[in-house]
């Protein structure tokens, strides 16, 4: 666990939350079963986090605080194509860190369907990224690679819901088939849009 390194309070159980969710499923997030994967009292959760309800909109709302800050990482001095495509393999389940991080990921999305509070949560993040995306895309096209888009932030959401697809159809696979399958879909997608 990363513990508090993070700035959160509470953060070594975020960690906990996404520990139970990548194992067993969001439904298992239970306050007792995140009290045991920290190794710590279910008191202790109690101080921090009042319900389950509670508990898993901070864990999201943690887990895309980590997102922005993996995306931060990204050298946005490249062509925006190879720019757009790193920021896209981050969200992939190209290895077992980023499978895990994409089940978390899922658990909480699904869950956003029918929690008013975590449905908050996916669609400021979701706007984020189509605002991101769309803003490579807009400097694609200044660059003359992206000619036949004329609306970026279309094709913003277009891309965003391609790699959700990518990321579900991914974990589906054994994971010693992920990356090829997973970059090579990518490429084709970059491929069609980046002619």
């Amino acid at each position: 666990m990363t513990g508090e390194h993070h700035g959160r309070r509470g953060a070594h159980i975020l960690e906990a939350v996404q520990d139970v969710i990548a194992e067993r499923g969001l439904e298992a997030a239970t306050m007792r079963t995140v009290a045991a994967a920290a190794n710590i009292s279910l008191a202790q959760v109690q101080y921090y986090f009042r319900s389950k309800d509670e508990l898993v909109a901070a864990a999201f709302q943690y887990v895309t605080e980590r997102f922005d800050e993996k995306l931060a990482t990204i050298d946005l001095a490249g062509p925006p194509r190879k720019v757009l495509r790193s920021a896209l393999e981050l969200w992939l389940p190209l290895d077992e860190d980023r499978a895990r991080d994409a089940r978390v990921w899922l658990a909480f999305s699904a869950a956003a369907a029918t929690s008013p509070a975590l449905q908050q949560i996916a669609a400021a993040t979701d706007a984020e990224l189509r605002i991101a995306f769309a803003r490579l895309l807009d400097a694609a096209v200044a660059d003359g690679d992206l000619a036949e888009v004329d609306d970026t932030e279309t094709e913003a959401a277009v891309l965003l819901a391609v790699l959700d697809g990518l990321v579900i159809q991914g974990l589906t696979l054994p994971g010693a088939e992920r990356p090829a399958f997973l970059t090579r879909s990518l490429d084709a997608h970059l491929g069609r849009l980046f002619r």
